[in-house]
């Protein structure tokens, strides 16, 4: 006796289309987004400005990074456009839409 009143597929389906299908129906993938978009900051800025980030967070669309240079800093608000793309880029998705350089 099935105890809900979902259909029942008649295809297998791997783990990868099934887990793929729960993302995309909850908010689950937007946390693992903006998870990455803090995780994946040292892979998209490289070990040497990731070891000058003190602190980095992420809320409503917002990288926040706090750097303990300031000289590092100013050249990141330069190039915060390109930064924001190349985050997008390595996370999957448009998730960053601002950084803001403290």
């Amino acid at each position: 006796m099935r105890r809900n009143n979902l259909p029942r597929k008649n295809s297998t389906q791997s783990i990868k289309e099934v887990l793929g299908e729960i993302m995309s129906e909850s908010k689950i993938s937007k946390g693992m987004m903006e998870h990455r978009a803090v995780a994946y900051w040292e892979k998209v800025m490289g070990k040497p400005v990731a070891r000058l980030t003190t602190n980095i967070y992420f809320k409503y669309g917002t990288l926040y990074v706090s750097l303990n240079s300031s000289v590092v800093r100013g050249e990141l608000v330069m190039m915060k456009d390109k930064i924001i793309t190349n985050m997008n880029e390595a996370i999957g998705s448009n998730t960053v839409r601002n950084i803001v350089f403290k």
